[in-house]
């Protein structure tokens, strides 16, 4: 493989300017900001490598995904996920700089996405390139996903994944993120929590009254607040009955996974500026209910006067958006009807429910030869052990590929938490780009020799 690295080291100033050109092309998919061009650059960049490349619309006028292949030498298919879209800039006040020009300073360049997720695009390409260069083709079947939605909870790629399911089915894939922790061990991670989104409202008046006539007249925020009460004690624990009911009971191999990280609690600590956590979980117990338990949390609350100065007033109506953070086997459609039940059965039928967005969970076996295939080639890459984890606490739609497809799915990339990912001056070092590529080149030829079972 030392020919395949050598390649991906004397290229990584050609690779380099990929990655900024994806860059400098806005794709904020939350604003549909520069999806006119976006996908045309990403369809162009991966022909560049010598993959056959499309741009697959997307149902309900959903924006674009693009595909790409090529034959290798094994029969084996191998999957990349990614993602082109990113997060939108914003507050832009708070970057050092223009985050559509990216910019160097020191060992990091910063720009949004240069790490979520086009950074793990164009160390995969460097990965590929280097195959073609070098050894003329592609050790395997390769299959290159990249998606146009992900950033807004791929409301559209179940139903994509369902029409293109023969041209995406794969023996293993490869999933964005992955890379080193705040240690520098190199980080796997093998499932995604799924997330059920929803608005809750009330309305009480046909509109604001003066705040005298609270004595006489219903109140929306006050009803709201009361329905929300019900929903999960102060520490967390979900109050919703049958919510836990298809929660999968953790594995052996999973709790000593969880076991063996790192703890990070002084880490979390500093940065949420918190003293205690909830229930004052400690060590294993406080990573297991980070990774492996579902929530319900509220994101945000509004309605009536919330101006500078005083206004008083009885808002007619108020508004709450919640995200249920939901653990194999929980459905999201299951948890909405187990919540509205629930609102029924305690006086609150008048509460209004509307969905905005549901995942399913996933999680691929540790004890999948994928699994450890990936985490053998992470110690020949990193010189150093990975830490493995079942799941991580946040979302995404491993499902589609790891359930609706059948394939085992593991992680490979080029992240780290100094990127701040999703957060005003987004980054990446060099140096992890370089072991990214190199690890995705090194994954490629593995499974080439040995598949994925």
């Amino acid at each position: 493989m030392q020919d395949i690295y050598d390649h991906i080291e004397q290229h990584l100033d050609e690779s380099i300017e990929t990655l900024l050109q994806l860059v400098r092309q806005p794709s904020v998919s939350a604003q549909r900001l520069g999806f006119d061009k976006a996908p045309e650059l990403v369809k162009s960049k991966l022909e560049e490598v010598g993959l056959q490349a499309e741009i697959w619309p997307t149902p309900n006028d959903g924006l674009p995904s693009v595909f790409a292949s090529a034959s290798g030498e094994s029969d084996r298919t191998l999957l990349f996920y990614t993602h082109y879209d990113v997060q939108p800039p914003e507050p832009l006040e708070l970057w050092e700089s223009a985050p559509f020009e990216p910019e160097r300073r020191g060992d990091r360049i910063y720009g949004r996405g240069i790490s979520d997720d086009k950074g793990n695009i164009a160390a995969r390409l460097a990965a590929i390139r280097a195959f073609q260069d070098v050894r003329g083709g592609l050790p395997s079947n390769l299959k290159f996903f990249a998606e146009g939605e992900e950033e807004i909870g791929s409301v559209n790629l179940p139903g994509l994944v369902v029409e293109r399911a023969d041209e995406l089915s794969a023996d293993a894939c490869i999933w964005e993120g992955g890379g080193r922790n705040a240690s520098g061990d190199p980080l796997i991670y093998l499932g995604l929590k799924g997330l059920l989104y929803i608005e809750l409202s009330s309305k009480k008046l046909s509109g604001d009254a003066h705040s005298s006539f609270a004595t006489i007249l219903p109140s929306a925020p006050w009803r709201l607040l009361e329905a929300l009460h019900t929903l999960r004690e102060s520490d967390g624990l979900v109050l919703i009955p049958g919510f836990y009911d298809d929660v999968r009971e953790t594995t052996v191999e999973e709790r000593d996974a969880i076991a063996a990280l790192p703890d990070e609690a002084d880490i979390w600590a500093e940065t949420f500026g918190n003293a205690y956590f909830n229930n004052e979980l400690t060590g294993a117990a406080l990573r297991h209910r980070l990774l492996m338990e579902p929530t319900c949390n509220i994101d945000g609350i509004w309605g009536g006067y919330q101006g500078p100065g005083t206004k008083t007033v009885l808002p007619a109506e108020v508004t709450a958006k919640l995200d249920f953070r939901l653990v194999p086997e929980q459905r999201p459609d299951d948890i909405l009807e187990k919540l509205r039940r629930h609102l029924d059965s305690n006086g609150f039928s008048d509460i209004e429910i509307e969905k905005l967005g549901g995942v399913n969970p996933s999680r691929t076996s540790m004890t999948s030869p994928w699994a450890k295939l990936i985490a053998e080639t992470c110690v020949e890459i990193y010189g150093r052990q990975p830490v493995i984890q079942p799941s991580m606490a946040g979302t995404g739609p491993m499902y589609d590929f790891a359930d609706v497809l059948g394939m085992p799915v593991a992680t490979s990339g080029i992240d780290h938490p100094s990127h701040k990912i999703h957060a005003p001056n987004e980054n990446i070092t060099l140096d992890d780009f370089l072991m990214g590529a190199k690890h995705a080149a090194l994954v490629m030829q593995r499974f080439a020799e040995r598949g994925a079972t």
